[in-house]
């Protein structure tokens, strides 16, 4: 066998190893990441009324093999194309919308979560969930109705739960990785329900 023949073999062999290793051995003990993406609005006011918008968020994690702990910070805006804010005292907006809307919605929020890891391999589909406190603030502008319902603003914090799926990529090194998740949080009078999709980092 030539040289470049030895080297194509040895480098499959570390390839195989480096698969083959356990998650445990890869991303054991304490960590640190951060992840941005599109953040969806999905039913009620909210998802009437916002747009898509932008979510940043960055945690601590701590693992050992296939169980994770991680707590994490996010924010995100979401501009609005209708009403969030649908009543008013005794006025309440018609179901089918309104127009002249402009304004934005605010997410800041911490939560503590679970992570298990479906495989030990340098590929590894997880699934992850938990409970976090969150803060909502609407800056909401209507123009063309009735006084009531001009520069509205609202703001409530709440407990929410949220849990989905990613998949990481890495070794021993820096892994990346996609995750999306389902938010819901105890707003009134409607739950705020959400999925960020993010891209990310962690080390």
């Amino acid at each position: 066998m030539n040289g470049l023949g030895w080297k194509s073999a040895a480098m499959m062999f570390v390839a195989i190893v480096t698969l083959a290793s356990p998650a445990s051995a890869q991303k054991a003990g304490l960590g640190f990441g951060a992840s941005i993406g599109a953040n969806v609005p999905n039913g009620g006011d909210f998802g009437d009324g916002a747009k898509t918008g932008l979510v940043a968020n960055g945690f601590v994690g701590f693992g050992s093999g296939r169980f994770g702990l991680r707590g994490e910070v996010f924010w995100s805006r979401s501009d609005l194309d209708n009403a969030v804010i649908r009543r008013v005292g005794q006025q309440v907006l018609p179901s089918n919308g309104v127009d002249n809307v402009t304004g934005n919605v605010d997410l800041i929020g911490a939560s503590a979560n679970v992570v298990l890891s479906l495989t030990q391999s340098v590929v590894r589909p997880y699934l992850i969930g938990g409970v976090g406190v969150y803060n909502r603030r609407v800056s909401q502008d209507i123009t063309g109705t009735i006084d009531e319902f001009r520069s509205l603003r609202d703001e409530q914090t709440d407990v929410g739960f949220n849990g989905g799926i990613g998949l990481a990529f890495g070794g021993l090194g820096p892994a990346f990785f996609v995750e999306a998740r389902y938010h819901s949080v105890a707003t009134t009078p409607e739950r705020t329900k959400f999925v960020p999709v993010v891209v990310g980092i962690s080390f």
